[in-house]
């Protein structure tokens, strides 16, 4: 197999999971190397060199010196949201297919600016999902086609932790998550894409009519924590909505990062003829983003994605059927071994490299940077809707949206200038 040469842009937490996957793609012979990195934080940058044996010469604090390389075949962009548009479109402006974290952006505007510069640029473009890329995703998504779940009317997107504001209650995180300029929103954009995107993709991606939605920053705080982490303004730390689509169906949102509650509840989706509940939807990467002997990156044990099928028989007796669908138990194993084609649908990093080496085609590929942005246009929804103290038609969030998105980024060796496209409205 070919080597596929990598860049990295951003050094922090995530870029680690990154790594993780790469050296775990490798134990498998998949050939990947990575070159190159940036990072406009010196110290880390060094450190993050020397813990993955990247030469000095290959570490830049500027990143468009590194895309003057032409030794390098993708970039994977590992920054903050609200630079996920400034950083991937100027990937792409220079050259390269673009692999950029979750969300899209902090914005739909910026979501709809990205997707739009794949075309110009004609790159190729992903987006870092995990929750749509193992078998409790596609089994579901199969049985709903099937007919197994009738006429779907109602489903509901949960996303919870009981105190776990990242860069606040979680010091480990990066601060950058309470920045209302860098994180900009909170649980709804930061976690919520794994809980909504997953519920799209399997429903088949339904048009979106109009959203109901309300956000809150009013869980408990305290000064000494706010000097300590320089919090100057609230970033939410509950976003909730109600979302109607064509065909009838409704779908109400629920994300925290903290709430004085233990128990939410779980994602689901209910038809006419039966319902699933979604248990441990993944939201860290799948086993191929735990290191060898290792916990998951930002601690906690690895997820192990459930189904509960719920039904009527043809003699009207309820059942409730349980659906192992974790990688790492037998089901997931034996599917790897009978399908092993399928691995290809286990793991987002997987999956783009298999697709850019022309193994998946944009026919077979999960098409991440339209769920991704489907996504932002419904979160955009829930924003302008609090804003605005009533629910908002699509063409109301389409026009209104507005980017948002890093135009000029403060550095340690001066500004950088990021230039992309205005945002026009549908």
């Amino acid at each position: 197999m070919k080597e596929l040469r990598i860049a990295i842009i951003g050094c922090g937490m995530i870029s680690h999971r990154h790594m993780t996957v790469i050296q775990n793609l490798n134990k498998r012979g998949h050939n990947l190397k990575v070159v190159a990195a940036a990072e406009i934080d010196k110290e880390k940058l060094l450190a993050w060199g020397k813990q993955y044996g990247i030469a000095e010469e290959n570490l830049y604090q500027d990143f468009r010196e590194m895309l003057k390389r032409d030794d390098i075949d993708e970039v994977e962009v590992c920054v903050h949201n609200n630079l996920h548009t400034s950083v991937a479109t100027a990937v792409m402006a220079a050259g390269f297919p673009c692999y950029s974290e979750k969300p899209m952006a902090a914005s739909y505007a910026d979501a709809k600016i990205l997707y739009d510069a794949q075309k110009k640029y004609g790159q190729k473009l992903a987006i870092q999902i995990s929750s749509i890329y193992n078998p409790q995703t596609r089994i579901a998504k199969k049985m709903i086609a099937e007919g197994k779940l009738g006429e779907i009317y109602h489903v509901r997107s949960v996303g919870h932790r009981r105190q776990g504001r990242p860069g606040y209650d979680m010091p480990f995180f990066s601060r950058d998550f309470i920045d209302p300029n860098v994180g900009v929103h909170g649980p709804l954009f930061d976690l919520g894409i794994y809980h909504i995107a997953q519920m799209l993709y399997v429903l088949g991606m339904p048009e979106l009519e109009s959203v109901y939605g309300f956000q809150s920053s009013r869980y408990w705080t305290h000064p000494a924590i706010d000097k300590i982490t320089n919090r100057t303004a609230p970033v939410e730390d509950l976003g909730v909505g109600m979302a109607r689509f064509k065909g009838d169906i409704c779908m109400d949102i629920y994300e925290d990062w903290a709430i004085h509650m233990e128990d939410i509840g779980c994602t689901f989706i209910a038809g006419s003829l039966g319902g699933l509940k979604f248990t441990d939807v993944d939201q860290t990467g799948g086993p191929m983003a735990v290191p060898e002997g290792g916990q998951i990156m930002g601690g906690g044990d690895l997820q192990k994605p459930r189904l509960t099928y719920y039904g009527i028989n043809e003699d009207n007796q309820l059942f409730t059927t349980q659906l192992d669908c974790a990688l790492t138990d037998t089901y997931g194993l034996q599917e790897s071994l009978i399908h092993p084609e399928l691995d290809l649908y286990n793991d987002n990093q997987l999956q783009w490299y298999s697709y850019l080496r022309g193994i998946l085609t944009d026919e077979t590929r999960i098409d991440s940077p339209y769920i991704a942005m489907q996504t932002a246009l419904l979160s955009e929804g829930v924003v302008l809707s609090n804003e605005l103290g009533r629910s908002v038609t699509v063409d109301e969030i389409k026009k209104m949206a507005k980017s948002i998105a890093i135009r000029d980024q403060e550095t340690p060796f001066g500004t950088i200038h990021y230039d992309f496209d205005e945002y026009k409205p549908e």
